[in-house]
C-alpha cells in the first residue's frame, strides 16, 4: 500500500466515526443513539485501532517513503491482529456474577500501548538512520 492510500483509508474511518460520535451525542431520540451491540457500533469499536493509523499515516506522509515503508512493515500484520482481537472479544460474552472484572479492555489497552509505542521507535529509528 501508499502513503495515500492508508491515509485515505483511515481518513475515511475518521469521517465515520466523528460522524458517528455527533449523531450519537446530538440525537435525543433513543432511535438514533449507536449502540455497543448495534451494527454501527460494533464496526466503531471494532475498527478504532484506525485512529492510531491516522495519526502514523499522518505523520509519515511528508516524510521519506523509507520511514513510511519501516512504520508499515510493523503496522500491516498488527494492526489485522488488533482488529481480529477486538472481533472476537466483541462476540464473547460480557462476564457475569459478583465482583468479576472484564480483562478484555486491559488486554486490548496494552495492544493498543504496543502498537503506539512500537510505531513511534520504528520511526524515529528510520528517522535518525536517514539522516
Amino acid at each position: 500500500m501508499t502513503k495515500k492510500s492508508v491515509l485515505g483509508i483511515s481518513l475515511v474511518y475518521m469521517i465515520y466515526a466523528v460522524s458517528i460520535l455527533l449523531v450519537a451525542k446530538s440525537c435525543i431520540s433513543s432511535q438514533c443513539k449507536i449502540y455497543d451491540n448495534d451494527f454501527l457500533g460494533l464496526i466503531f469499536m471494532d475498527f478504532i485501532v484506525l485512529f492510531p493509523v491516522f495519526l502514523f499515516s499522518l505523520i509519515t506522509y511528508k516524510m521519506r517513503e523509507e520511514m513510511f515503508q519501516a512504520w508499515w512493515r510493523f503496522a500491516r500484520w498488527f494492526v489485522p491482529v488488533i482488529i481480529v482481537v477486538t472481533f472476537y472479544f466483541n462476540s464473547l460474552p460480557a462476564p457475569r456474577g459478583f465482583l468479576q472484572s472484564d480483562p478484555r479492555p486491559l488486554f486490548l489497552g496494552i495492544l493498543y500501548i504496543i502498537f503506539i509505542f512500537v510505531s513511534t521507535i520504528k520511526i524515529v529509528r528510520a528517522y535518525r538512520r536517514s539522516k
